[in-house]
């Protein structure tokens, strides 16, 4: 049986939908499914160098581990927006997010996210 996948999308920069997002997809990776987050909107702050580690929920280590273990295991972390344009208006480009994070638009993100779903696999929102 092929790998299962998992795609988020991350549309909030509150603490209380982002460690569940990275902890989802880095759980998957670990287990060998492909998972990918796609943070959007309000969830691109996070993807800023240094951002997430200024954000932590008592008794949980800084964001910023957890999106960074996520990519360890395996996980897909890509800052996406309808165009590339959009990224970069809003402070986004490949100097100015986490290492291991991608750049993608609206399309690349369709183009991995309907074949999974049509194929059992789960795409949801966060």
């Amino acid at each position: 049986m092929p790998p299962q996948e998992l795609h988020i999308v991350l549309v909030s920069n509150d603490p209380q939908r982002a460690y569940p997002a990275f902890q989802l997809a880095m759980g998957a990776a670990a287990m060998g499914n492909k998972a990918r987050i796609y943070a959007t909107t309000a969830g691109l702050e996070l993807l800023k160098k240094g951002a997430a580690d200024k954000v932590q929920l008592p008794g949980y280590p800084p964001l910023g581990q957890v999106l960074r273990d996520a990519i360890k295991y395996g996980a897909e972390v890509c800052a996406c927006a309808a165009s590339g344009e959009i990224l970069k208006s809003q402070g986004i480009t490949p100097e100015t997010v986490e290492p291991g994070v991608k750049l993608e638009d609206m399309i690349g993100f369709l183009n991995g996210a309907l074949p999974a779903a049509k194929n059992g696999g789960v795409v949801t929102f966060i």
